[in-house]
């Protein structure tokens, strides 16, 4: 009798093809929907009275590019007005996504971090006003569009998250051959170095802007905002605000929602670098390994899921970049991406006809 439980349960869970099929397909997101979803790729080239991001040009040609080839309906929104921005992003999470298999944002902008006591935030700059992190992501949730319930969100941001620089640690390599690239063009991801043909960060000091009121339509954050990069958000200085919220106790970064996955340039509190000619170092990289995995897929299949792909992503700018600067301070940095995920299945990006 025992014998004969042990065999009718062995064959409810696995004795067939097709529930072994079943129980393998429970642990991937769905991506055999009618449409693959929308690309959202946000492109902020000038903050008011800050230097152009040189490079910015180019890591929008590279996302437009990669996300098109995976099938994704390209929607690109640069150098947008925050209240414009805001509006543009309501507007898609309020469509219908019920037959997209997924979403993906991509942000390439100059960047700060935000610091009050207890608080820590992520910023983006607009062409005007600065807008969180935070926000972007909450307007897909699944609270405010309920159509992507179950369906993963696919968010990669570059931008700086502070001032700091990553002095790195000396890696012996195996091969001689193996060498970090440099290159004389390489910027950071910031609006305030006027150093020409250097490295350079998406943060922007007091000497490149003109502080105005920030409506509170725009924001989720309350205090006043950016004083420079070297001694953030001084409220004497700065006259940028964001709304009041409820903040307990210690908020790290923007929150990772459930079916999210949030991948950052570079930790928190750290410069994200960007060159002239081959754009951010993130974004290239990011869409490089993508185009690779999907040059190697196995009859439209990727061999690898999405998790470890992006690990490769970490590995490519952590190990083969490195800063190029005639300014020490920025000279001979590393950087090193970061994921933040709440997906709940695995994610295998095939292409889409």
């Amino acid at each position: 009798m025992m014998n004969e439980t042990r065999l009718m349960y062995l064959d409810h869970t696995y004795s067939t093809p097709k529930n072994r099929e079943m129980s393998i397909s429970s642990f991937e997101y769905n991506f055999s929907n009618e449409r693959r979803g929308i690309a959202i790729i946000i492109v902020n080239d000038q903050y008011q009275g800050s230097n152009k991001r040189e490079g910015c040009e180019k890591d929008k040609q590279l996302l437009q590019t990669t996300f098109a080839q995976y099938g994704f309906e390209i929607r690109c929104f640069c150098d947008k007005k925050a209240a414009d921005l805001i509006k543009e992003l309501k507007n898609i999470s309020k469509e219908d996504h019920s037959k997209s298999d997924c979403l993906v944002i991509a942000i390439t902008a100059h960047g700060e971090e935000f610091r009050d006591k207890s608080v820590r935030e992520d910023l983006i700059y607009t062409s005007d006003k600065i807008i969180t992190t935070r926000l972007v992501l909450k307007l897909f949730s699944d609270s405010k569009c309920q159509s992507l319930i179950g369906k993963p969100r696919l968010v990669f941001i570059q931008a700086c998250r502070g001032t700091k620089m990553d002095d790195g640690a000396q890696v012996k390599y195996r091969s001689s051959t193996t060498s970090l690239p440099q290159n004389s063009n390489d910027l950071i991801d910031c609006v305030h170095m006027r150093t020409d043909n250097s490295d350079m960060s998406d943060a922007v000091m007091e000497d490149d802007i003109q502080a105005q009121n920030t409506p509170t339509d725009t924001l989720d954050h309350n205090s006043d905002l950016l004083n420079s990069s070297t001694q953030v958000l001084n409220n004497q200085t700065q006259n940028l605000k964001l709304k009041t919220v409820e903040v307990s106790p210690f908020v790290n970064h923007a929150p990772c929602y459930k079916d999210f996955l949030v991948m950052y340039a570079t930790p928190p509190g750290y410069y994200a670098f960007r060159r002239t000619t081959d754009g951010s170092w993130f974004i290239k990289s990011l869409c490089d390994v993508l185009n690779e995995e999907s040059d190697s897929a196995l009859n439209g299949r990727p061999t690898k899921n999405l998790l470890t792909v992006l690990t490769n992503v970490i590995s490519r700018v952590a190990r083969e970049m490195q800063s190029k600067s005639a300014n020490k301070h920025f000279d001979a940095k590393k950087q090193s991406p970061v994921i933040y995920s709440r997906l709940t299945k695995d994610v295998f990006l095939t292409k889409k006809n």
